[in-house]
């Protein structure tokens, strides 16, 4: 076996034995251990995806935040590379489902491997549902109630999540109407909603330049399951201060329409409906997230305000005239 084969076992060697030093280490060191390990990922995610880092900081916030994504894009944004990327950085076993017009519940149960002698499932860690709003309505909702109730059922069975359990769904936009949109109710079980854009010339160029050297880079992962597991269980507990609290209050209040007292006097002219007490929820959590990845044991109004747009964007329903977009809006509620 050649060197660089063997690499990636080594790396599981090493991260293994990491695994049975966890008892060992304390909080500090943990905490310290995650944010190296995310500065690790992005950097390693860069030789794979150009273009793409605020999609893969995404990513890892709502994985850590046991949390689940939207993923829009057009064809050609690498969406699947870029979770096949995401789930081998940490350890953990990838699969890709493509919904269709005339999917059932029933043609999804392949994605499952139910064991002889067992009863739980074999679901993938990291799922990537592609093209959701071209499925039914009620093929849409099978997937979401497994996601809210963290099992799977068919018929009269029911098969339990893996842990962690990871689901991100594409949108493609020029599909948006094709079949069946999904409902305010149905995105608000997404804890974000990240835009996978096109890179810049230079990362195109640079893109290009490495795929005429012929140039392949080796995915070291940087966590182990566990690892995921025990950051899973640890950033509920980051402290939030009652001035961030309230940023983040205040913030949610500023999108209610409803409320006149509470927004702004423009706002009405394009928003048809703010934003519910979920979306207060998944605020704090998705900056407890980002603060514990940035190696930080408390969570700063920076971290409100970074991942405000992606815990908001597909929150809002916007008024059919409106002139700006729910990201404009969002930009203003600070």
């Amino acid at each position: 076996m050649n060197s660089q084969d063997d690499t990636p076992n080594r790396t599981f060697q090493d991260l293994a034995a990491k695994d049975r030093q966890a008892d060992k280490e304390s909080h500090y060191e943990f905490l310290r251990r995650a944010g190296q390990a995310y500065k690790q990922m992005l950097e390693q995610a860069e030789q794979i995806v150009l273009g793409q880092r605020t999609i893969f900081e995404g990513l890892a916030i709502a994985i850590a935040a046991r949390g689940h994504c939207l993923l829009e894009g057009g064809p050609g944004m690498a969406k699947t590379t870029i979770l096949h990327t995401l789930a081998k950085l940490l350890g953990l076993e990838f699969r890709r489902i493509s919904l269709t017009p005339d999917m059932t519940p029933q043609d999804l149960a392949p994605i499952i491997d139910r064991p002889q002698n067992q009863d739980e499932s074999l679901f993938a860690n990291v799922l990537l549902v592609e093209e959701i709003n071209c499925a039914r309505p009620i093929t849409q909702m099978t997937l979401l109630n497994a996601i809210q109730d963290e099992h799977w059922t068919l018929g009269q069975t029911r098969y339990s999540l893996p842990k962690p359990f990871f689901v991100v769904a594409t949108e493609t936009p020029i599909e948006r109407d094709r079949v069946a949109s999904l409902t305010a109710s149905q995105l608000d079980r997404f804890m974000m909603k990240l835009i996978a854009g096109h890179p810049s010339f230079e990362e195109e160029f640079e893109l290009a330049r490495r795929m005429a050297a012929l140039s392949d880079h080796v995915i070291k992962p940087v966590m182990t399951r566990n690892d995921l597991i025990r950051l899973q269980e640890l950033i509920p507990r980051t402290p939030v201060s009652d001035e961030v609290a309230e940023f983040a209050v205040s913030m949610i209040r500023k999108t209610r329409v409803e409320e006149p007292a509470e927004t702004f006097e423009f706002l009405p002219q394009h928003v048809a409906r703010g934003a519910g007490t979920s979306a207060l929820l998944a605020l704090i959590r998705a900056a407890q997230s980002r603060a514990v990845l940035c190696g930080r044991s408390r969570t700063a109004k920076s971290d409100v305000r970074y991942v405000s747009k992606l815990v908001l964007r597909h929150r809002l329903v916007m008024q059919p005239t409106a002139s700006l977009s729910s990201d404009d809006v969002i930009e203003q509620l600070d």
